[in-house]
């Protein structure tokens, strides 16, 4: 009987389960709207639903779930399972997620932090498969990150590693959400995007944007008008480019990566931001460890997630 694992993205907007094998192909796959502000207890009640659907898929085809794996953003107490706290899931505090998915299927649980599931999948089946070292960086509403060293993931002291959208890359930057000024979300996230074309706009920019009002728009209008040759939008790209170029160049320079794979919603904005990111790169790094390093768009999308969570297990 083969052996199989559920391997559970849990997202502020949307749950994705896939079954996998241990060859990182995915099976069979669920995907239900994660309603957050419903609260945990419903939230949880959808997670234990979309497993047990899987778990019978498995189970019809002839497969035997090994356990089950899942990646959650915020703060995790790695080894207990618990969910110290997620900004993208109302209430969650302490939440004993692998207590709760054990007690429902009998089964071994790992929980992850939903950064570090990705940098997996990638390492796994993704951009970043055969290095046995690498950062992968997500670009969505905020900026997550993942690191790979050895093979393993570097969860750090207190497992809070990987925090890439709060290195310092301006120190006389915006004031971000985390409390430092200049922190790289403030430039190379979606919201960021939104933010700084926003500002131009209202100091009186010229830009083809500029019917847009304050919280109309969004970094797909931004992403249309940078390829449509609109001279702001091209440059708040190259800006985001840049703020991310010198984060990637202090992450090469401190560990001496083989990748940085970049992943997450923005980076389907690969072309508008790669060339004044690795002009900063150039600029910045150590040539030796710069060479050698590969910069990366992810090739996994949303199954990253996935992969990574059940590759805890199957692996």
């Amino acid at each position: 009987m083969a052996k199989v694992a559920v391997g559970v993205d849990i997202g502020g907007t949307n749950l994705r389960f896939g079954l996998v094998d241990e060859s990182g192909k995915i099976l069979a796959r669920k995907r239900l709207l994660t309603k957050g502000q419903e609260g945990p207890e419903k939230v949880l009640g959808r997670i234990r639903d979309g497993i047990a659907a899987l778990i019978k898929t498995a189970s019809e085809s002839g497969h035997k779930v090994a356990g089950i794996g899942a990646g959650v953003p915020g703060i995790i107490s790695h080894k207990d399972g618990v969910v110290r706290f997620s900004p993208n899931l109302p209430g969650w505090k302490d939440v004993a997620l692998k207590s709760y998915i054990q007690r429902e299927f009998g089964l071994p649980v790992v929980v992850e932090n939903d950064a570090n599931a990705y940098a997996l999948g990638e390492a796994w089946q993704g951009a970043g498969r055969g290095a046995r070292s690498l950062v992968c960086i997500t670009l969505g509403t905020g900026v997550g990150g993942g690191i790979i060293l050895g093979g393993k993931v570097w969860r750090g002291a207190d497992g809070m590693a990987g925090e890439v959208g709060h290195i310092t890359v301006n120190p006389a930057g915006p004031k971000c959400g985390c409390g430092n000024t200049g922190c790289l979300e403030r430039y190379s996230s979606a919201t960021a995007i939104v933010e700084m074309t926003m500002n131009a706009l209202l100091k009186g920019k010229a830009s083809s944007l500029a019917n847009f009002k304050p919280g109309t728009l969004t970094s797909e209008a931004v992403d249309k008008a940078a390829r449509s040759g609109d001279r702001l939008a091209v440059r708040v790209y190259k800006d985001a480019g840049k703020y991310l170029g010198i984060a990637i160049a202090d992450l090469i320079n401190l560990l001496n990566v083989e990748k940085v794979v970049i992943g997450g919603g923005m980076a389907g904005a690969w072309e508008l931001f790669i060339g004044s990111l690795e002009a900063e790169v150039a600029r910045r790094a150590f040539a030796i460890p710069a060479g050698r390093c590969g910069i990366l768009p992810g090739t996994l999308g949303d199954d990253a997630g996935i992969l990574g969570a059940a590759g805890l297990v199957v692996k």
